[in-house]
Parts: structure tokens; sequence; C-alpha cells
């Protein structure tokens, strides 16, 4: 719950660019980029967030790593974004 108030008072500067990391089975990668790039372009788009999926599984995975850079607003709509895909495919 502390760090959540972080997270929400870090959001209020509206300047400060937070990086967060999230794992993804690599099945749902070729999802959240889309044909040639169309879905992943279409959310940065949207949102304002950066975001990169890597192009490697994780060590003794089948996950992929996608990170995402942006402010707390952008983040958020960014993994909302990011779920709506997920839950599609």
């Amino acid at each position: 719950e502390e760090w959540c108030s972080q997270f929400n008072d870090v959001g209020k500067v509206g300047k400060t660019q937070i990086p967060i990391r999230l794992i993804v089975p690599a099945s749902q990668c070729g999802s959240l980029i889309g044909k040639s790039g169309s879905k992943i372009k279409e959310i940065r788009q949207t949102t304002g967030c950066s975001i990169q999926v890597a192009s490697e599984m994780l060590p003794n995975s089948t996950e992929r790593a996608v990170t995402l850079s942006g402010s707390a607003e952008q983040i958020t709509q960014c993994i909302y974004q990011i779920c709506l895909v997920m839950l599609e495919s």
C-alpha cells in the first residue's frame, strides 16, 4: 500500500519517467506486437508510453520481458491496453 501511494505521488509530478518490466508469455507477444508492429504502435500512440518487447525469451523460460516507460498515468493506461490484448488472444 505504501509503495502504491509513492507511485501515485510520482505521477503527480508528471515528468518523471517510471520504468516497469512485465513478464509476458512468449505465445502472446505476437498479439501484443501485431502485424508489422501495428498493435504496439497503436498502444504507444494512444498511451504515450514507451514499450519494448524483448526479442529473446528469458533464460529457462517461455516468457519475454516487456519494458514500459512513462508517467504513472501512461503506465496505467498501457498496462490496461496490454491486458485487453492478452484477454483477446
